[in-house]
C-alpha cells in the first residue's frame, strides 16, 4: 500500500474497522525498545503521515485510533514491531469494541474480507503512490 525508507504500510487482513492499516518496522524486532532511535522516530513519523492521508482516502473517517501491542503479553500476534492505525467513524464505538474482541473468530468473513481489502487497496492507489521520498 505504501513504503518509505524500508517501512511499510499494509492493510490488516483482520481489520477492526474498514481501512485498518498496519505500519511495519523495517527491523525484525518484537519490541519498540529493540529499534534504533532513528527507526523508532521514522516509524512514528510514517504513521503520522499515513494517518493524515487516511482522511483523504476515506470520506467517512472522523478520527483514528493508534495502537502498539508491544510484545506477546501485550496482545502482539506477530512478533514484529508494528503500529495499528484504525479508522474511526462517528458512533462506531460498540462495533469497534465488538470487532476488537472477535476479529479472529469470524468464520463467515473470508470472501467478503478479500473484497473489502481489494476495495480499500484501490482507494489508497487512487490517492497516489506513497513511496520513498514522495508525499501527498
Amino acid at each position: 500500500m505504501a513504503e518509505r525508507h524500508g517501512l511499510k504500510a499494509i492493510l490488516d487482513i483482520y481489520p477492526i474497522t474498514e481501512g485498518h492499516v498496519l505500519i511495519l518496522s523495517r527491523s525484525h524486532a518484537s519490541h519498540l525498545e529493540q529499534l534504533s532511535a532513528q527507526e523508532h522516530t521514522e516509524l512514528f513519523q510514517f504513521a503520522h503521515q499515513i494517518g493524515k492521508r487516511m482522511f483523504d482516502v476515506m470520506d467517512d473517517v472522523s478520527d483514528y485510533t493508534l495502537v502498539v501491542n508491544n510484545g506477546h503479553d501485550a496482545g502482539q500476534h506477530i512478533p514484529h514491531v508494528h503500529i495499528h492505525l484504525i479508522p474511526r467513524r462517528k458512533g462506531d464505538s460498540l462495533r469497534f469494541y465488538w470487532r476488537l474482541m472477535t476479529r479472529f473468530i469470524n468464520p463467515l468473513g473470508g470472501k467478503k474480507r478479500v473484497q473489502q481489502l481489494a476495495e480499500w487497496q484501490r482507494r489508497w492507489r487512487m490517492h497516489g503512490n506513497y513511496t520513498d521520498g514522495s508525499a501527498r
